[in-house]
């Protein structure tokens, strides 16, 4: 039996966009602007592996975790709203991240 996903994150992140990711030591932050407009920051620690490819504009179908074989770490995935289209060049982007834990934090609208 493969790996149990769940979703995580708001239900606005479907349909949504990665507009930033920035990385430093152990730690990874990834802005993301949901479906309505309104952004957040999801702010990853313990990071262990990344993974991406052109992260920045990928539209999201959603943030999903599942453990890893670790049990003090999770696997994180934004599955790309392409992903089941691998014709659309929009297909080839991702974000895998392998990390502790994760927070998120809504911005305050401009």
């Amino acid at each position: 039996m493969g790996p149990q996903w769940r979703y995580v994150g708001s239900p606005d992140f479907h349909d949504g966009h990665i507009r930033t990711v920035a990385q430093t030591d152990g730690r990874i932050d990834v802005t993301v602007e949901g479906d309505t407009g309104k952004f957040y920051i999801v702010s990853f620690h313990g990071v262990e592996k990344v993974d991406m490819s052109s992260p920045q504009g990928m539209m999201l179908y959603a943030l999903s975790e599942s453990e890893t074989d670790t049990g003090s770490l999770l696997y994180y995935d934004f599955t790309n709203w392409y992903c089941d289209e691998p014709d659309e060049p929009e297909s080839k982007a991702f974000l895998r991240i392998i990390a502790a834990g994760f927070t998120i934090v809504p911005l305050a609208a401009p």
